[in-house]
């Protein structure tokens, strides 16, 4: 890529149970170019900071800091309570899922038992690869961007991001010998199953339980579990982000708009990252949107008791 770029890592949060460890196993990185427009000349470089800051803890595993570099102080104490106000009950099936996954694989034989369920899977999928594998991969790619367009909590920038990804994984997912590899799904049993035992989370109630700095500490160990496993089928989350480039391509005072790009299956994929300056420091925009709509949902205070004559 062209020098021109401010070389800064970035990457976009995260991830859910299974699902999201399931995703990391259709990602992998390449290499690719693309013509870049002019970057604006004497553009402060404090945006591209801030989501190399964000980066770096990403890349460290440390959720907590990336938590207090997302929004500004004032705001840290404010989503502190919002997580002691958020409401304790849980959907009981999801929680009755919950118990029965985390059982599964925190047990003494959890990776036996898991490689006996699988390994038939992995068979049945290999026979029956075909013709029309390809088929069913652009079916399930053309469902996914159908579900992004009707997601009604993405931007239209996001929209076109999220659909680009779905096209360039969909693509790779072409080839079923991704999903039937052996070895590799044996060492990703291993690595789900160490994760699940460091979490000790036997259910959702342990997790509410938490205070906000605990919970994003068991959020860690799900993110580098999540990099172990993406590291089994030859994709180095770490070295990706390193490759990522960031620059700011409109500036009007305290906004800024960054383009930042990065490569994935030797295609380059670019997305527009709208910063906000607020006491000095340089946030995404979708991060204060967030935390001011949790703040906007939660109650009035009640009002305090007439005073009596």
């Amino acid at each position: 890529m062209s020098n021109r770029w401010t070389r800064t890592p970035t990457a976009a949060p995260a991830v859910r149970g299974l699902l999201v460890l399931g995703l990391l196993l259709l990602v992998a990185f390449g290499s690719g170019c693309r013509r870049e427009p002019p970057a604006i000349e004497g553009a402060p470089t404090e945006p591209v900071a801030a989501v190399q800051a964000l980066a770096e803890a990403l890349r460290e595993g440390d959720l907590a800091h990336y938590a207090r570099l997302s929004v500004p102080p004032a705001m840290q104490a404010e989503q502190a309570m919002l997580w002691q106000q958020a409401p304790a009950a849980f959907d009981p099936a999801e929680a009755e899922r919950w118990r029965e996954w985390m059982a599964q694989l925190t047990a003494p034989d959890a990776e036996a038992r898991l490689w006996a369920r699988i390994e038939p899977r992995l068979q049945d999928l290999e026979q029956q690869a075909g013709p029309s594998w390809a088929v069913v991969v652009g079916m399930l790619g053309g469902f996914a961007s159908a579900a992004i367009t009707a997601d009604t909590t993405l931007n239209p920038a996001q929209k076109a991001h999220a659909k680009r990804l779905v096209e360039v994984v969909s693509h790779w997912a072409r080839e079923p010998s991704h999903f039937t590899d052996r070895a590799r799904a044996q060492a990703a049993i291993a690595v789900v199953v160490r994760t699940a035992r460091a979490l000790e989370l036997p259910d959702p109630e342990t997790l509410r339980a938490l205070d906000r700095e605990a919970a994003l500490d068991k959020g860690s160990i799900a993110l580098q579990g999540g990099k172990a496993l993406a590291a089994i089928y030859g994709i180095d989350i770490d070295a990706a982000l390193a490759k990522v480039g960031a620059r700011v391509i409109a500036l009007d005072g305290d906004q800024a708009t960054l383009e930042v790009g990065y490569l994935l299956l030797d295609q380059f994929i670019a997305f527009e990252q709208p910063m906000v300056r607020i006491d000095g420091g340089w946030y995404r925009v979708e991060a204060i949107e967030a935390h001011r709509r949790a703040m906007a949902m939660l109650p009035a205070p009640a009002p305090a008791p007439a005073a009596t004559p």
